[in-house]
């Protein structure tokens, strides 16, 4: 669709944000006289030669372009708006030079002559100055950029404020008055919920909560327990909240808080550490991956709430749990970029060589020789080859037999008798890693020069040595109360004494570390020969598993007791006594409950 557009007067035209260029030499503002008078003055020889911060920003003698904005923000200069027309009035100027742009304006003609930005300015009788002007006190005096600071893409200069989140961030030291204000606050003889309430919400005023920050810290409440919301008080106003005292305060403005049956502790307990442990080990990198500046993030946010804690006293009796805490968060920044680098390379060539022979997770993976993958190439298409040829499979894995394997396990590779005695998925712990001597690297450098012709360079074995690994993560009062099945309210940890130990690329190798751990499926070959078929898991070294997991995304449901063999519906409630007038659910036992 069109629109008629009528002729508008010139003054019109600039109202509408119309301007045309064949109109630009009448334009000006209704105070232009004033304007070019100020501005020449401050680029004029009685004033320029003295003005020390005019001069830092042009340079003296360089005669360097100024912002028209710092120009617009002095103090006489203030009243004139809009900027534009103000650009327009300066362009008028026979003294003055202003960009295409409208954005720097300079001398046509540079400064000659002294000024105070040289040294021995102050020592020539025959100048006169200004004596209210003070001498530089350092020489040469550097110039005041005009153009705006660059910040990295998705921050602004609030953003680069101090947070309180930094490494090096130190509480600052208190005022006496501060000093019995928080001895008051944090009173051992009101309740812990009380006051790690009020902990919460002073951390986070002291704090500049930016998003990255916030998420973490919200999710790390959530997760200890702590529920979270709108304000408490949203219609106390800002006279109401002057003459609160920092109590009252910090309650008006609280958006967490701790429900009060959290403070029972037969069903709750405080626990720092492992609440820090499973959140790093488990809840966050499953939701949120590894990528190295989130982990750093996070880590340094449970540290900050955590030195909070400590430096002002919050909860005494909870300081070993605070110290052993901040340790966890020092030991997952440390090992969580790894175990994510530990995952990517794991189970490495050897063993996805013998996976592809013995029917195991990389069996028939290769893409190299599809129709499909063919074709694409053909049109110019590049497809990365997916798993490993059998012929690349089959000589690194006889590679690795003849120069690891024993005499027996090199006679089943040649003959290709091998036979899987035991596929399973079992949970590991690496408790020794052995990288390869002298003796199997000559070897391997052999072995490679007589295959150059047929496949890269063969990379030395060394050995993994893992043991099973258990999660913490049954209580008894999972369990049936069966003292002969269960003595220790725990089911038999079978098979814990077992050792597991494969052959592992060097390269492989330098990425994983004592006490990692790891789901994976293995396979139990004759002769004793262990491949690690496929990696479902990589876990850092104290990886825990707790139930707060399971209210992240929902609240789990409460455990409704029912007598023996009745079935209700969630929405009817069960009226005792008329089970009871009809006779059924007799015999029924406290003990046990319907879950069907």
């Amino acid at each position: 669709m069109a629109t008629a557009t009528a002729e508008l007067p010139v003054d019109a035209q600039h109202l509408n944000g119309v301007t045309k260029s064949t109109n630009d030499a009448d334009t000006d503002h209704p105070d232009g006289a004033e304007i070019r008078r100020q501005v020449e003055f401050y680029f004029s020889d009685e004033n320029l030669p003295t003005d020390l911060h005019l001069l830092q920003c042009c340079g003296g003698r360089e005669n360097l372009p100024v912002s028209v904005s710092r120009i617009c923000g002095f103090k006489k200069m203030r009243g004139y708006k809009p900027k534009s027309l103000v650009v327009a009035a300066l362009r008028k100027s026979p003294f003055l030079e202003v960009s295409e742009d409208g954005k720097t304006i300079k001398r046509k003609i540079a400064l000659q002559g002294k000024c105070v930005l040289d040294p021995d300015f102050f020592d020539d009788d025959e100048i006169a100055y200004d004596p209210r002007n003070p001498k530089p006190a350092v020489y040469p005096v550097p110039n005041i950029p005009q153009t705006k600071t660059q910040y990295p893409p998705g921050t602004s200069k609030n953003m680069m404020k101090p947070t309180g989140f930094e490494k090096t961030h130190i509480e600052p030291p208190q005022t006496p008055q501060e000093a019995v204000e928080e001895a008051a606050l944090y009173d051992q003889d009101k309740p812990f919920v009380e006051r790690i309430e009020i902990a919460i919400q002073r951390f986070k005023q002291k704090r500049r909560m930016h998003q990255m920050y916030a998420l973490v810290f919200n999710k790390l409440m959530r997760f200890g327990g702590v529920e979270w919301g709108d304000r408490m008080y949203q219609g106390t106003s800002k006279q109401e909240m002057a003459n609160m005292d920092a109590e009252e305060l910090a309650r008006a403005l609280a958006t967490h808080n701790v429900p009060w049956d959290r403070s029972d502790e037969k069903q709750w307990i405080v626990d720092f550490v492992g609440v820090s442990k499973a959140f790093l080990s488990s809840w966050y990198p499953a939701h949120y991956g590894y990528a190295l500046d989130a982990v750093k993030n996070a880590c340094q946010v449970l540290r900050s709430f955590y030195n909070y804690l400590l430096y002002h006293k919050v909860c005494p009796e909870y300081n070993d749990q605070l110290e052993l805490a901040r340790k966890a968060c020092d030991l997952a920044e440390q090992e969580l970029p790894m175990v994510h680098a530990a995952g990517l390379a794991l189970p490495g060539d050897f063993n996805k060589s013998g996976s592809a022979i013995f029917g195991g997770a990389h069996a028939g993976m290769y893409t190299g020789d599809r129709s499909w993958a063919e074709e694409a190439r053909a049109e110019g298409i590049r497809t990365d080859e997916i798993g490993i040829r059998d012929e690349v499979a089959k000589i690194t894995f006889m590679t690795g037999v003849a120069t690891l394997g024993s005499d027996e396990q090199y006679e089943k590779a040649a003959a290709n008798s091998f036979k899987v005695l035991n596929s399973e998925y079992v949970s590991l712990e690496i408790i020794a890693i052995h990288p390869a001597d002298d003796l199997t690297k000559e070897s391997y450098v052999k072995q490679s020069e007589m295959l150059k012709s047929k496949l890269e360079q063969l990379e030395p074995l060394g050995k993994l040595v893992c043991k099973r690994s258990y999660v913490e993560d049954c209580d008894e009062w999972d369990l049936p109360t069966d003292k002969l099945k269960f003595p220790n309210g725990k089911p038999e940890k079978a098979g814990h004494d077992i050792e597991y130990v494969f052959w592992v690329e060097e390269s492989v190798l330098s990425k994983c570390f004592e006490g990692m751990k790891m789901d994976a499926k293995v396979l139990a070959l004759e002769g004793g020969l262990t491949i690690l078929d496929d990696i479902t898991e990589v876990m850092c070294s104290f990886f825990t598993w707790i139930p707060n997991e399971l209210w992240m995304e929902r609240k789990p449901k409460e455990v409704r007791w029912l007598k023996k063999a009745m079935a209700v519906d969630e929405e009817e409630e069960v009226d005792d006594n008329a089970v009871k007038e009809s006779g059924e659910g007799k015999g029924a036992s406290d003990d046990e409950f319907d879950d069907e």
